[in-house]
């Protein structure tokens, strides 16, 4: 058996011991904030659905500061989701690296 002879060879397992678990801990946050945010864009677009509704009543309440919020909100969201992608497939090349350098 060969035994690691460069300094960065001899550190990769400890490397991959503290990193790997960290990886997938991040990873598997990132899935769940994905789900709950997509769980609340749904929401946002029913109340969205449920606000435009009284538009058309003679009398609307004052309700365009809301759908301004939420249309605010659905912005905002759809920009973490795409920053969360971004974040996710980072993370997936992270891992693929971890594993090519274990090998």
């Amino acid at each position: 058996m060969s035994e690691p002879s460069t300094p960065t060879e001899q550190q990769q397992p400890g490397f991959n011991a503290v990193l790997g678990p960290a990886v997938l801990e991040i990873d598997q946050a990132i899935l769940s904030v994905q789900k709950s945010q997509a769980n609340l864009g749904k929401e946002i677009e029913r109340l969205v659905a449920e606000l435009e509704l009284f538009t058309d009543i003679a009398e609307p309440p004052k309700l365009q500061p809301c759908l301004e919020k939420l249309f605010d909100a659905k912005n905002r969201l759809s920009s973490t989701n795409k920053l969360l992608a971004r974040t996710n497939e980072r993370v997936e090349r992270i891992q693929c690296e971890l594993k090519q350098m274990q090998k």
